[in-house]
This record gives C-alpha cells, structure tokens and sequence, in this order.
C-alpha cells in the first residue's frame, strides 16, 4: 500500500485546480508582458510626450518669478553692493571707486546726527508694533472668528476690508477721517469731548498714529492666514477639549496656538522684515515724513526721499546694505529660535 506525502498531495492538489491548456477559450485577451509592454514604441511615445509638456508648463510658471527675482534682487542688490564703494564724479558722470568713504560716512553720521538716529528707532519700533501687538491682536480675533462668536460675520468684513482696499486709498482715509473736519472730532464733540488734540501735527501724538494705522490695517491679512490654519485643525481634538471642559483661553494657548505654531513663525518673520520694508504708510499718512519734525520716518522711507540725484545713491546705498546686514542675522536667529517649540506637535 503506497502512502501518498504531503508534498506530493500539494503537487496533486495545485495541478488538479490549474486549468489544462486545452481547455483555454479563444479569443481571449491576455495582458502584455514587460517586454512587450518596453519593446511598444507608441506607449514610450506618450509617456516622453507627457513629461515634455510638464517639463514645458513648469518651465513657463518658473520664468517670470525667476526673472523678476534675478532682475529685482539679484541685480539691484549686486548693483547696490558695487555702488557702495563707489563716489560720483560729477566732471565724468560716473561713479567712481573711493573704498570704504560711504560707510565711514554713515558710521559718522550714526554718531552724530539725531535725525539718522530716529530714523532707526522708528523702524525699531515697528518691530514691537507688528510682532508685539499686531500678530498677537490677530491670533485672538481669528480665534474669536473660527469659535462663531456673535455678529461674527461684522467683525469679518471690519478686519478684512483693509487688505482689500489699496494702500493710497485706505491711508488717505484714515487720515482725513482724523482731519478736523473729519468725522472722528465731528463724533467726539457730539459725545461732550472738548480740546481734541492734533492728531497730525504732534510730535508725540501723530507718530502713535501711524502705529494704529498700520495694526488696524495688517489685523487682514494675518487674520486670513491664521483662520486658514485654524481650519485645518482635526475636529478630534476640538471635541475631545469640549468633552474635558477646556476654557477658551486655555484651547487657544495649549491647543491651538501649538497646532498652529508654523503659520504664526511664518507670520511672524514677515512681522519682522517690516522694520526694512515699510514705507508707504507713513508717506501716505504724513505726505513726506522727511519734513515733518515728529519722528515717522522709517529706513526704507529715508532712502526713498533721499534719492534726488545720483550723487547721493553711494550713500544710501551703504546704508541700506548696512542695514540689512545687521538684521537679516537677528530675522535667522529668531526663526532658528521659534522653530525650537513645539517640535513634537503634528498633525
């Protein structure tokens, strides 16, 4: 009596389920093999014609923020460079090299001039303005917005329409609002209030105005971005607060201030590079805040108004790249420093 083993009844068993080859239907389709599938030239036809024309539509998006960048920061910031280490010579029309003059200059005049002096105190202080009370300002009213809270949709409209608005637009605005026709002393003389002062022609009183002007005017954007954000928080974890009874403060600040924690870094250094770039709000405010004796004149502004003829581009050019020098350091450390917090924190 022969005893079958379990190898030969597994042998036995897979070519019992195996169809015979006789048995196979005709006229039925079987899938290509990868030779086949390799040796078809119409199929790599498509596939190189595919990438052709993804490699061809990223190409044209790349070509004009490429060319903008080369042009508008590569260009004019290698140009600035050269033009700092040069002097005009008015004979020849040109600029010639003179070494370290401007900067000695600068230096001199950092020491000595009061008006350069409150140039970058004021700048300073939009540091404290926009990362201090504006970015902190935005973070509650987003939060304020994303929780639903009555007359939400009025606050929305108040806090987004100066994004919408142009520059020139809502700075004018806002300045003849506070004129003495305006309707701001039309209103507070209405309440009883009497001896307003002058709120553009004081030294201690217009510049805390440009300040409001620029909160209320950045609340916008920040409050798109951080609702954004908000957004995207997993309802897990907002249910899970409502089960365990969390306050509104303390969801804000340990939950969703965390969650958010990129956004607001983000955020924070475009705060930050305000100190260089804002100028157009206290020129519009103040028309020419280099003739105003009230201390609104900010860097990018004094070079701005400085620029009158080429024989004076040496000058401002060492003191803008001066500046930047000195910051653009202060703006990576902070940011190495901010993404320290909150690393564990994903979602």
């Amino acid at each position: 009596m022969e005893v079958t083993t379990a190898s030969e009844l597994s042998e036995l068993t897979s070519d019992a389920s195996a169809p015979p080859a006789e048995l196979a239907v005709e006229g039925t389709v079987r899938a290509p093999s990868e030779e086949q599938e390799k040796r078809n030239p119409l199929k790599k036809r498509k596939i190189t014609k595919g990438k052709v024309i993804v490699a061809i539509f990223i190409i044209l998006m790349l070509i004009y923020p490429l060319f903008r960048f080369a042009i508008m920061w590569g260009y004019i910031n290698i140009k600035a460079l050269y033009v700092s280490f040069t002097r005009y010579d008015l004979l020849t029309d040109s600029n010639i090299f003179a070494g370290f003059l401007q900067y000695k200059l600068l230096f001199r005049r950092l020491a000595s001039d009061e008006y350069t002096k409150h140039t970058l105190i004021t700048s300073a202080l939009y540091f404290v303005v926009t990362c201090g009370i504006s970015l902190p300002l935005s973070v509650i009213f987003s939060y304020f917005l994303f929780k639903k809270v009555p007359a939400a949709g009025v606050y929305r409209v108040i806090f987004y329409l100066p994004s919408i608005l142009p520059v020139a637009v809502l700075a004018l605005t806002f300045r003849y609002s506070f004129g003495s026709e305006g309707y701001v002393d039309q209103l507070l003389h209405s309440l009883g209030f009497q001896n307003l002062p002058l709120w553009w022609g004081d030294s201690t009183i217009t510049p805390i105005m440009v300040f409001v002007y620029c909160i209320w005017a950045g609340l916008g954007l920040n409050i798109v971005l951080f609702s954004g954000a908000m957004s995207r928080v997993p309802k897990e974890i907002l249910e899970y607060d409502q089960l365990e009874g969390v306050g509104m403060a303390r969801e804000l600040f340990q939950v969703m201030l965390p969650c958010i924690w990129p956004t607001f870094v983000t955020t924070f250094m475009l705060g930050m590079t305000s100190v260089l770039t804002v100028y157009l709000q206290p020129y519009f405010l103040m028309d020419s805040a280099t003739t105003t004796p009230f201390n609104t004149c900010t860097i990018s502004l004094y070079i701005f108004n400085n620029y009158a003829t080429p024989a004076q581009a040496p000058y401002l050019a060492a003191f803008g790249l001066f500046c930047s020098a000195v910051f653009v350091p202060i703006v990576l450390g902070t940011r190495a420093f901010l993404n320290r917090f909150f690393r564990d924190v994903g979602y």
